[in-house]
């Protein structure tokens, strides 16, 4: 396994249980809905997927899908949304700038497809609402939707 990032198009049985590791550290309810939807959401229905891999096994990735029709007008007007479903970086290596580059690399992505806005739902907690703050994104809602312009984009 090389080590760095990587977007993922085929999605191996052991990825899906080293995913499903990272989220169930913290989050084991959304830990059973991750492993029983991982590999159809990115194979069959074009979902992205970027992983940090370590030297030896998954460090964190990133999943999330653009929404062609967007889900919520929030800040402004958008033809164009994506929502981020899971962002999870291994307990061991957080404080590493490792969300941060998987968090980068999908906003590229989007950028690509002509995404204008991403949107998210923050887990309650300061440690995510500041990272995410930390990069640009704003809450929303009360519910912790959060979100985030991706600016004037090049046709």
């Amino acid at each position: 396994m090389a080590t760095g990032l990587e977007r993922v198009f085929n999605v191996t049985p052991d990825l899906v249980k080293d995913c499903y590791y990272i989220v169930n550290q913290t989050r084991p309810s959304e830990a059973i809905a991750l492993y029983n939807t991982l590999r159809e959401d990115v194979e069959n229905r074009g979902h992205t997927l970027f992983l940090f891999n370590g030297a030896a096994f998954p460090l964190g990735f990133i999943k999330g899908q653009v929404l062609r029709t967007p889900d919520f007008k929030v800040l402004g007007g958008v033809n164009i949304q994506s929502k981020i479903d899971y962002l999870f970086v291994d307990k061991k290596y957080q404080h590493a700038g490792i969300g941060t580059l998987l968090l980068r690399a999908y906003e590229s992505c989007c950028r690509e497809q002509n995404v204008e806005q991403i949107i998210l739902y923050s887990a309650p907690t300061v440690q995510a609402t500041g990272f995410y703050t930390k990069n640009g994104y704003v809450r929303v809602t009360d519910n912790f939707l959060m979100a985030k312009n991706l600016g004037a984009i090049s046709r």
